[in-house]
């Protein structure tokens, strides 16, 4: 159009009868305005035939987004399908930085409908320089409905703000189920930085930070969808494309093998108390009761936790964010006794007729080790020496032996070993020797090691989850029962499969059973330390079972070997220490004693002697188990 345009007027300016000369120009400026003419046609022809497909692409991208869809966590439930870590509604407003003209006067706006504390404020703003403009920003979640519906109405005044309507973590057991679970929480930058998934940068997504929540979180956290939707230049949305969609896919829900019902129980047993308790079925391994008290409420981190919350929680003697069942190391104590016993009796080296004179101690070199009976309690043979928890027998015992075939008979009961659980901090524990000695204290092992060890002293320590392995092998004789807490499905092997194709434990049958009828001395004949007329009945239902177990006092300080004529002075000297001071107090075991079913550790810590408040503790908890399981077999 430009060219013929040019030729016209050329033509009508320079009429044909002019000389040659003027005919040429005249000829240049048309063949000019022809070539311009193409050009422009040609780019014409790029931009809207050629590049139409990238064009329209663009003006989409202007015009269309696309929004991530958020798939709901997957839930995680007790072995009767009882919720224990959900999902609840919640509503929350974000703001898209590069959409905001001036931050300052939006965050006012803001105020007068939501009130932001200055904490808020700065955290806003320090996220707003982190993250790129394009990605929304929490500024608050958990609105209630008065102010999410106010934000809604005036949102045409408020650029870059966008309120929505998504879910959140909610644990409705809170405390006592915290140290297992664990909790949600924002990933962190440098988890941003290794993990490409897009539902990492959504501002509300919450990841395991601890617990199961973190070690099942890519199983929890499930696969994000999208969804079109056309927006205005501010970037509201028009309309949902419902056709240009893709469903956010939901993770896979977690069945554990805990009883909310016997986990609420021990919980409430063993209250504010700095305590732990285990429970776990000697065939499958399958953990029904995991407890650490005092404990938190995970619900708080989740929403977010304030500096006093936190820093109550950080300076608690007790510590309550401690799992104490798992990362716990403590003292054994004399419930180490069956393993010397076990030890002793598969090497030869002790029978059940022997006996040996207990006179309140034993003279080593220059040195006294004491018996807890300051009295002694005389001639006792093996059998009775566990029972009344004799020390001065297994002192002797454990001479015999030696470290090495100590701590390879610990190790086969389940001790020095950590289980993968899937949760954080699981101790190992300690069975140490000469080398381990050298290298960590700079010293030779010396006999009296081994004689503290032979009680439960000194360089051995464990876990209650381990104690509570401990007494399942020796009822169940299985050297391959380990502890988990996933819940055995129809497709797994039955319980009659799992016995059939047990591993022993290499020990002789008969001296097994010789260290279970001893463990059941402990609990139901007069003189053991755990005796209680009317046994586990005295909670009703439960006539005829009998409970095999044994106590443990754990000494925390050496209280002091000087002070020991203060203590024969002063019947009351240890309950006049401080807290941090006393002893710890033990009891593992198992029931039934005829056919087991549930092995069990109770650690109290600074609870004095085992005898007391850990073996009234089992007692209970083991009676509420045996009760629970029946009256489920009896639903089924």
């Amino acid at each position: 159009y430009t060219s013929a345009l040019v030729c016209v007027m050329v033509f009508h300016m320079h009429p044909p009868h002019l000389n040659h000369q003027t005919s040429r120009r005249q000829a240049l400026l048309g063949l000019g305005g022809l070539g311009l003419f193409g050009i422009l046609s040609a780019r014409l022809y790029y931009l809207q035939i050629v590049r139409a497909d990238d064009y329209k692409v663009l003006s989409d991208d202007n015009r269309f987004n696309f929004n991530t869809l958020i798939p709901p966590r997957a839930l995680i439930l007790d072995r009767q399908g009882r919720l224990l870590a959900g999902n609840r509604q919640n509503f929350s407003v974000m703001l898209i930085p590069e959409r905001v003209d001036d931050l300052e006067v939006l965050m006012m706006k803001i105020q007068r409908i939501l009130p932001l504390s200055a904490q808020s404020r700065q955290r806003i703003r320090r996220d707003i320089e982190k993250s790129p403009g394009f990605l929304p920003i929490l500024l608050a979640d958990q609105l209630d409905w008065q102010n999410f519906t106010r934000l809604n109405m005036q949102g045409y005044d408020l650029p870059g703000v966008v309120v929505f309507a998504g879910q959140m973590r909610y644990y409705p057991e809170g405390e006592v189920f915290s140290h297992v679970l664990g909790y949600v929480g924002k990933p962190e930058a440098k988890r941003l930085r290794h993990d490409d998934d897009t539902l990492l940068r959504q501002p509300d997504f919450r990841i395991g930070k601890a617990g199961l929540e973190k070690h099942y979180d890519k199983e929890l956290r499930g696969r994000a969808g999208r969804q079109k939707v056309e927006i205005n230049a501010s970037g509201r949305v028009l309309r949902v494309w419902e056709n240009d969609k893709l469903p956010a896919k939901t993770g896979h829900d977690i069945h554990l093998s805990l009883n909310c019902d016997l986990q609420r129980h021990i919980a409430k047993l063993l209250g504010k108390q700095s305590a732990s308790a285990v429970v776990m079925d000697v065939h499958s391994g399958e953990v029904h009761a995991m407890v650490s008290t005092p404990s938190y409420d995970n619900n708080l981190f989740v929403s977010g936790l304030g500096k006093k919350q936190m820093h109550s929680l950080n300076t608690d003697v007790k510590r309550p964010q401690f799992n104490k069942a798992v990362s716990g190391q403590y003292p054994p104590a004399s419930t180490f006794k069956m393993v010397l016993m076990l030890a002793g009796l598969q090497a030869g080296l002790v029978s059940e007729s022997e006996k040996i004179s207990c006179t309140g101690k034993l003279r080593l070199g220059n040195r006294n080790f004491h018996c807890w009976e300051d009295k002694g309690h005389g001639e006792v043979d093996l059998h009775t020496a566990l029972a009344r928890s004799c020390d001065v027998y297994f002192y002797h015992l454990a001479v015999r032996l030696g470290m090495e075939r100590i701590n390879k008979t610990a190790q086969a009961l389940g001790l020095g070993a950590s289980y993968s659980l899937g949760l954080q901090g699981e101790a190992s524990g300690l069975l140490a020797d000469d080398i381990w000695k050298r290298q960590n204290i700079g010293e030779a092992w010396r006999q009296g090691d081994t004689v503290n060890a032979g009680i439960g002293q000194g360089f051995v320590l464990v876990s209650p989850l381990q104690l509570a392995v401990m007494a399942g092998r020796l009822a169940s004789g299985r050297g391959n029962l380990t502890p988990s807490l996933s819940k055995y499905t129809a497709n797994d092997k039955t319980t009659h499969e799992l016995e059939a194709n047990a591993n022993t434990l290499g020990f002789s049958p008969t001296h097994l059973q010789r260290v279970r009828h001893a463990m059941l001395s402990v609990c139901e004949h007069p003189g053991g330390t755990a005796y209680r007329p009317g046994g586990l009945n005295a909670w009703g239902g439960l006539a005829g079972v009998q409970f095999a177990g044994k106590t443990g006092t754990g000494q925390v300080s050496s209280v002091l070997q000087h002070t020991r004529i203060e203590r024969e002075i002063d019947e009351n000297f240890k309950e006049k220490l401080p807290w941090h001071l006393r002893d710890h107090s033990l009891f593992i075991g198992y029931a039934p004693y005829d056919k087991p079913r549930f092995s069990l550790s109770v650690v109290v810590d600074h609870g004095g002697s085992g005898g007391g408040l850990a073996a009234h503790m089992a007692r209970n908890i083991m009676a509420f188990a045996l009760k629970e399981d029946k009256k489920l077999k009896e639903k089924a």
